[in-house]
C-alpha cells in the first residue's frame, strides 16, 4: 500500500508535497523521483527571490506554484490535469462534493488536490492554511492522502463538515475547502 510523502515540521511547502503526492497516486513514483521533482521546484522558486520569499512566509494561496508544478510534471508523466471551479464561481458544498465523488470513483490512478483554511472560530483568523490530496471518497468520508504528521492533521473530510464559501465558516463547520485551488488530476485516456 502507498503511503504520502511526509512534509517537514519547519517547512511551509505543504503544496509541493499536495503535488507529489497525487504524482505518487497517478504515477506511483518512488522517494528519488520525488526527492528530485522537489529540488528542481525549489530551485525554481529560488530563481525568484520574491516568489521564494513569498512561498517561505506564507505570503501566497500557492496556486501559481501548484499550476506550475503540474504544467512541468505534465512533460515528464502523462497527466490529465483540470480545474472545475474557477475564481469567479462560488459552487455549493453538494457540487464541491459531487465533483470529488466523480472524480475519484470514476476511475483508477487518480487524485485530486486542493487547499483547505481551518479555523478555531467562526470570526477568527485561519489557525492553519494547507494543501493536501485527496486519494478516495467512500461512505460519505473524503480520504486525505496528507503530507502531515501532526497530530491535529485533518486526514478526513465529511460532507457535513466543511463549507466553500467564507461566508458560511460557523462553530459547526470551521474548515473552508476553496473550490478555486481543486486540481483533478488522473491518466490520459
Amino acid at each position: 500500500m502507498l503511503k504520502p510523502f511526509y512534509q517537514g515540521k519547519l517547512d511551509t511547502f505543504c503544496a509541493i508535497y499536495a503535488v507529489l503526492n497525487a504524482l505518487r497516486l497517478t504515477h506511483s513514483i518512488r522517494v528519488l523521483k520525488a526527492r528530485e521533482i522537489l529540488n528542481d521546484t525549489l530551485m525554481a522558486l529560488a530563481a525568484s527571490p520574491a516568489a521564494f520569499r513569498a512561498a517561505l512566509e506564507q505570503e501566497t494561496d500557492y496556486c501559481d506554484l501548484v499550476d506550475g508544478m503540474l504544467r512541468t510534471q505534465s512533460r515528464i508523466f502523462p497527466l490529465d490535469v483540470r480545474q472545475p471551479f474557477g475564481t469567479d464561481q462560488d459552487p455549493s458544498v453538494d457540487q464541491v462534493w459531487d465533483c470529488f465523488d466523480q472524480w475519484l470513483n470514476g476511475g483508477g490512478n487518480r487524485a485530486l488536490v486542493f487547499r483547505f483554511l481551518r479555523h478555531l472560530t467562526p470570526d477568527g483568523p485561519p489557525m492553519n492554511r494547507h494543501w493536501t490530496t485527496a486519494d478516495s471518497l467512500k461512505n460519505n468520508v473524503l480520504r486525505l492522502f496528507d503530507c502531515s504528521h501532526e497530530a491535529e492533521a485533518v486526514l478526513n473530510v465529511r460532507k457535513d463538515s466543511f463549507v466553500t464559501s467564507v461566508r458560511d465558516i460557523c462553530q459547526e463547520k470551521l474548515l473552508y475547502i476553496q473550490p478555486n485551488t481543486i486540481r483533478l488530476m488522473r491518466l490520459p485516456l
